[in-house]
């Protein structure tokens, strides 16, 4: 904008010289030509420019490693004219990995309606979060700029590939006879409250206190005196190994709810603080990954234990890559 603002002055001078040393009417009209053609610009675009508001989508909301999406750009306006030019700051992080892309991006003739797509890395698992920021409107010849109001950010899930059998850690040996009864049932009379994640079924929901909250919060049934399994998790490293630690991850729980069997993840996040998720069906295993892969991974092996004394005798499997796993 700053160059076509040099551009303009350059030409408002020309025609000021002009008028001074050539009095004719060619020199008149090109200089309240040149006085004139702002003001029309402006004119145009104001409607547009102002009031604009912007959407920010993902095409898909959860997607499996390396398949493709695209953020989407949703314009919204109040003229009928395609709004000149829109400047915008756009930043993509992966929550996980903590790799961050921030570029400028320009996109013209957006009217209501349209559309700007953008490719979604999905090349490493992780929550992706695309955001806009210093989002300009301009008018048609660039000289004035409006501010747009910034759309909240756009979250998608990257999901791990599931691994080949042959790379899975050895599985903790299950009790004898029934699984339903390993399996176990909720008790209703006692549960946990925690915050709304995606995959938590309605019925879930504690209506009553989230509307004093102001969020969502729902009551998870404590399951008593019934064993579990417990996973823990070596999530540290780059991309690429936290793709393959995922994948054995992403298999081992659909294998162990698979044989009906609830189970506890467990691993430490970039701060070495302990995390864990509870996972007792394919819901909850999605809300456990959509909480794990938004917690930045530690690049180096952390130097504290994961801290087991509260899970007891139950049967455990450890994942990690190399000739560490071990259960």
């Amino acid at each position: 904008m700053l160059g076509r603002r040099i551009v303009y002055g350059v030409a408002l001078l020309a025609a000021l010289a002009l008028q001074v040393f050539y009095d004719g009417y060619l020199a008149q009209f090109l200089l309240i030509g040149i006085i004139v053609l702002p003001l029309l610009s402006l004119a145009l675009s104001l409607r547009g420019a102002v009031g604009m508001r912007l959407e920010l989508t993902p095409s898909v909301s959860q997607l499996v490693l390396g398949e493709s999406g695209q953020w989407q750009i949703t314009a919204h306006t109040r003229s009928f004219l395609p709004v000149a030019r829109l400047t915008m700051v756009l930043t993509l992080e992966n929550r996980l990995t903590g790799a961050r892309q921030r570029q400028r991006l320009n996109a013209s003739g957006l009217s209501t309606g349209m559309v700007r797509t953008l490719p979604m890395d999905a090349s490493h698992c992780g929550q992706l979060t695309c955001q806009l920021h210093r989002v300009r409107a301009l008018d048609l010849l660039g000289l004035f700029a409006f501010p747009v109001s910034v759309p909240a950010p756009a979250h998608a899930l990257v999901l791990p590939q599931p691994a080949p059998p042959q790379d899975l850690p050895p599985l903790p040996p299950m009790p004898a006879g029934d699984h339903g009864n390993w399996r176990g049932t909720p008790d209703l009379e006692n549960y946990d409250l925690r915050e709304y994640r995606p995959g938590d079924p309605l019925r879930s929901i504690h209506w009553k206190l989230s509307s004093k909250h102001d969020s969502l919060v729902v009551r998870e049934p404590v399951k008593n005196g019934l064993p579990q399994a417990a996973v823990t998790v070596d999530l540290f490293g780059d991309g690429d190994r936290l793709d393959q630690v995922l994948g054995r991850l992403w298999t081992i729980s659909l294998h162990l709810l698979g044989r009906e069997v609830p189970h506890t993840i467990l691993w430490l996040d970039r701060d070495q603080t302990q995390q864990q998720e509870t996972v007792a069906s394919q819901g909850q295993l999605l809300a456990a990954m959509a909480y794990l892969l938004s917690c930045p991974a530690p690049t180096q092996p952390p130097t504290v234990p994961l801290d087991l004394s509260h899970l007891g005798p139950a049967p455990r499997v450890h994942v990690t890559l190399g000739e560490e796993d071990a259960p």
